[in-house]
């Protein structure tokens, strides 16, 4: 799919589910939803989607791209997480912890992405990129775990932990694979840098073999 058309499409899914969330009866949903936040937070998804596009430069091809990359990424975020708020987060009752694979695959995509862009924008050293990027992954999960505690707090949501359950464990399991997806995002960053920097062009006066 286009990445344009995928963030309309993200973009279009977000205020649906919002709008039905917060016009259908509160009976029609299971009681592990929690209605009106679940659709406070889809409708303005979409803001954050759109928000790269107003905050950083556009001066570049390259940047341009990297922007749009940027916003297909935390649109793919999005609805990784609000697939499991709908009941992929259910799984775990089957030996599926789907809240584990998407802290792995987000924090993983949002590594590679933060790498390119941090290259791109700020023409940091490689060895000071990556520690940056990876203090930033984690840091960003443990922002996270305290948004959800405080969410828990004063909306009665049940987003920390697992539905409210196993806090203190959830939220260490939660960080490790956020660091788990975070190390390999860095090293898909990685590859194609390696890639580029082993392959030369032929020097003037050099004969290619056939």
């Amino acid at each position: 799919m286009d990445q344009k058309v995928f963030l309309k499409f993200s973009s279009i899914t977000l205020v649906l589910i919002g709008l039905i969330l917060l016009i259908a009866p509160s009976e029609w949903f299971p009681n592990f939803y929690n209605p009106v936040f679940m659709s406070v937070i889809a409708l303005i998804s979409p803001i954050l989607i759109y928000l790269p596009k107003f905050i950083l430069t556009r001066s570049s091809p390259q940047k341009r791209k990297l922007i749009l990359e940027m916003r297909s990424i935390i649109a793919f975020a999005l609805l990784v997480n609000f697939a499991g708020e709908l009941g992929l987060f259910q799984l775990y009752r089957y030996g599926f912890e789907y809240d584990k694979f998407a802290h792995f695959i987000v924090c993983m995509a949002f590594a590679f992405i933060l790498g390119e862009s941090l290259r791109e924008w700020e023409h940091l050293h490689a060895k000071k990129l990556v520690l940056i990027v990876f203090l930033i992954v984690f840091g960003s999960g443990i922002v996270w775990e305290i948004f959800e505690a405080s969410s828990d707090f004063l909306f009665k949501t049940q987003e920390w932990g697992v539905y409210g359950e196993h806090l203190v464990l959830d939220s260490y399991k939660d960080l490790l694979f956020n660091s788990l997806g975070g190390i390999a995002g860095i090293i898909v960053f990685k590859i194609p840098k390696k890639t580029h920097l082993k392959t030369k062009p032929p020097q003037k006066g050099t004969v290619l073999s056939h």
